[in-house]
């Protein structure tokens, strides 16, 4: 059976910051498959994007909305990743989240609308 992927998704809001957006996949392939197809829609749309990646992980998100992205509130999180693994740690706020990278430098500091799916 294929391992799960995720796809992520870092954009740079207009306000600088780092937003993560998550999107589960069965397979490597179909997480390429969405990331092509996202990533078309989001060029298209003038979407800063700075990073997509497929990572195995067995992490699980909600579901993005786009019809609540602007309204949604926005959790921060301290979020590490590599090829091969995706770790996203909550954080109090934003401000919180990056007074603490001063230590570890492969850390980033996002938010997202998304959360981990406890299901």
């Amino acid at each position: 059976m294929p391992a799960a992927h995720v796809l992520l998704i870092l954009t740079l809001l207009a306000d600088g910051q780092m937003s993560a957006a998550f999107v589960n996949t069965p397979s490597a392939e179909q997480c390429a498959a969405r990331s092509e197809a996202i990533g078309a829609v989001l060029r298209k749309g003038g979407a800063n994007v700075q990073q997509m990646r497929c990572i195995p992980s067995a992490l699980r998100f909600v579901r993005f909305s786009h019809a609540d992205a602007q309204s949604a509130p926005r959790h921060a999180f301290a979020l590490n990743y590599s090829d091969t693994t995706l770790d996203l740690n909550p954080q109090p706020d934003l401000a919180t989240c990056q007074a603490s990278l001063k230590l570890t430098a492969d850390t980033l500091c996002v938010t997202s609308t998304q959360t981990p799916d406890p299901s």
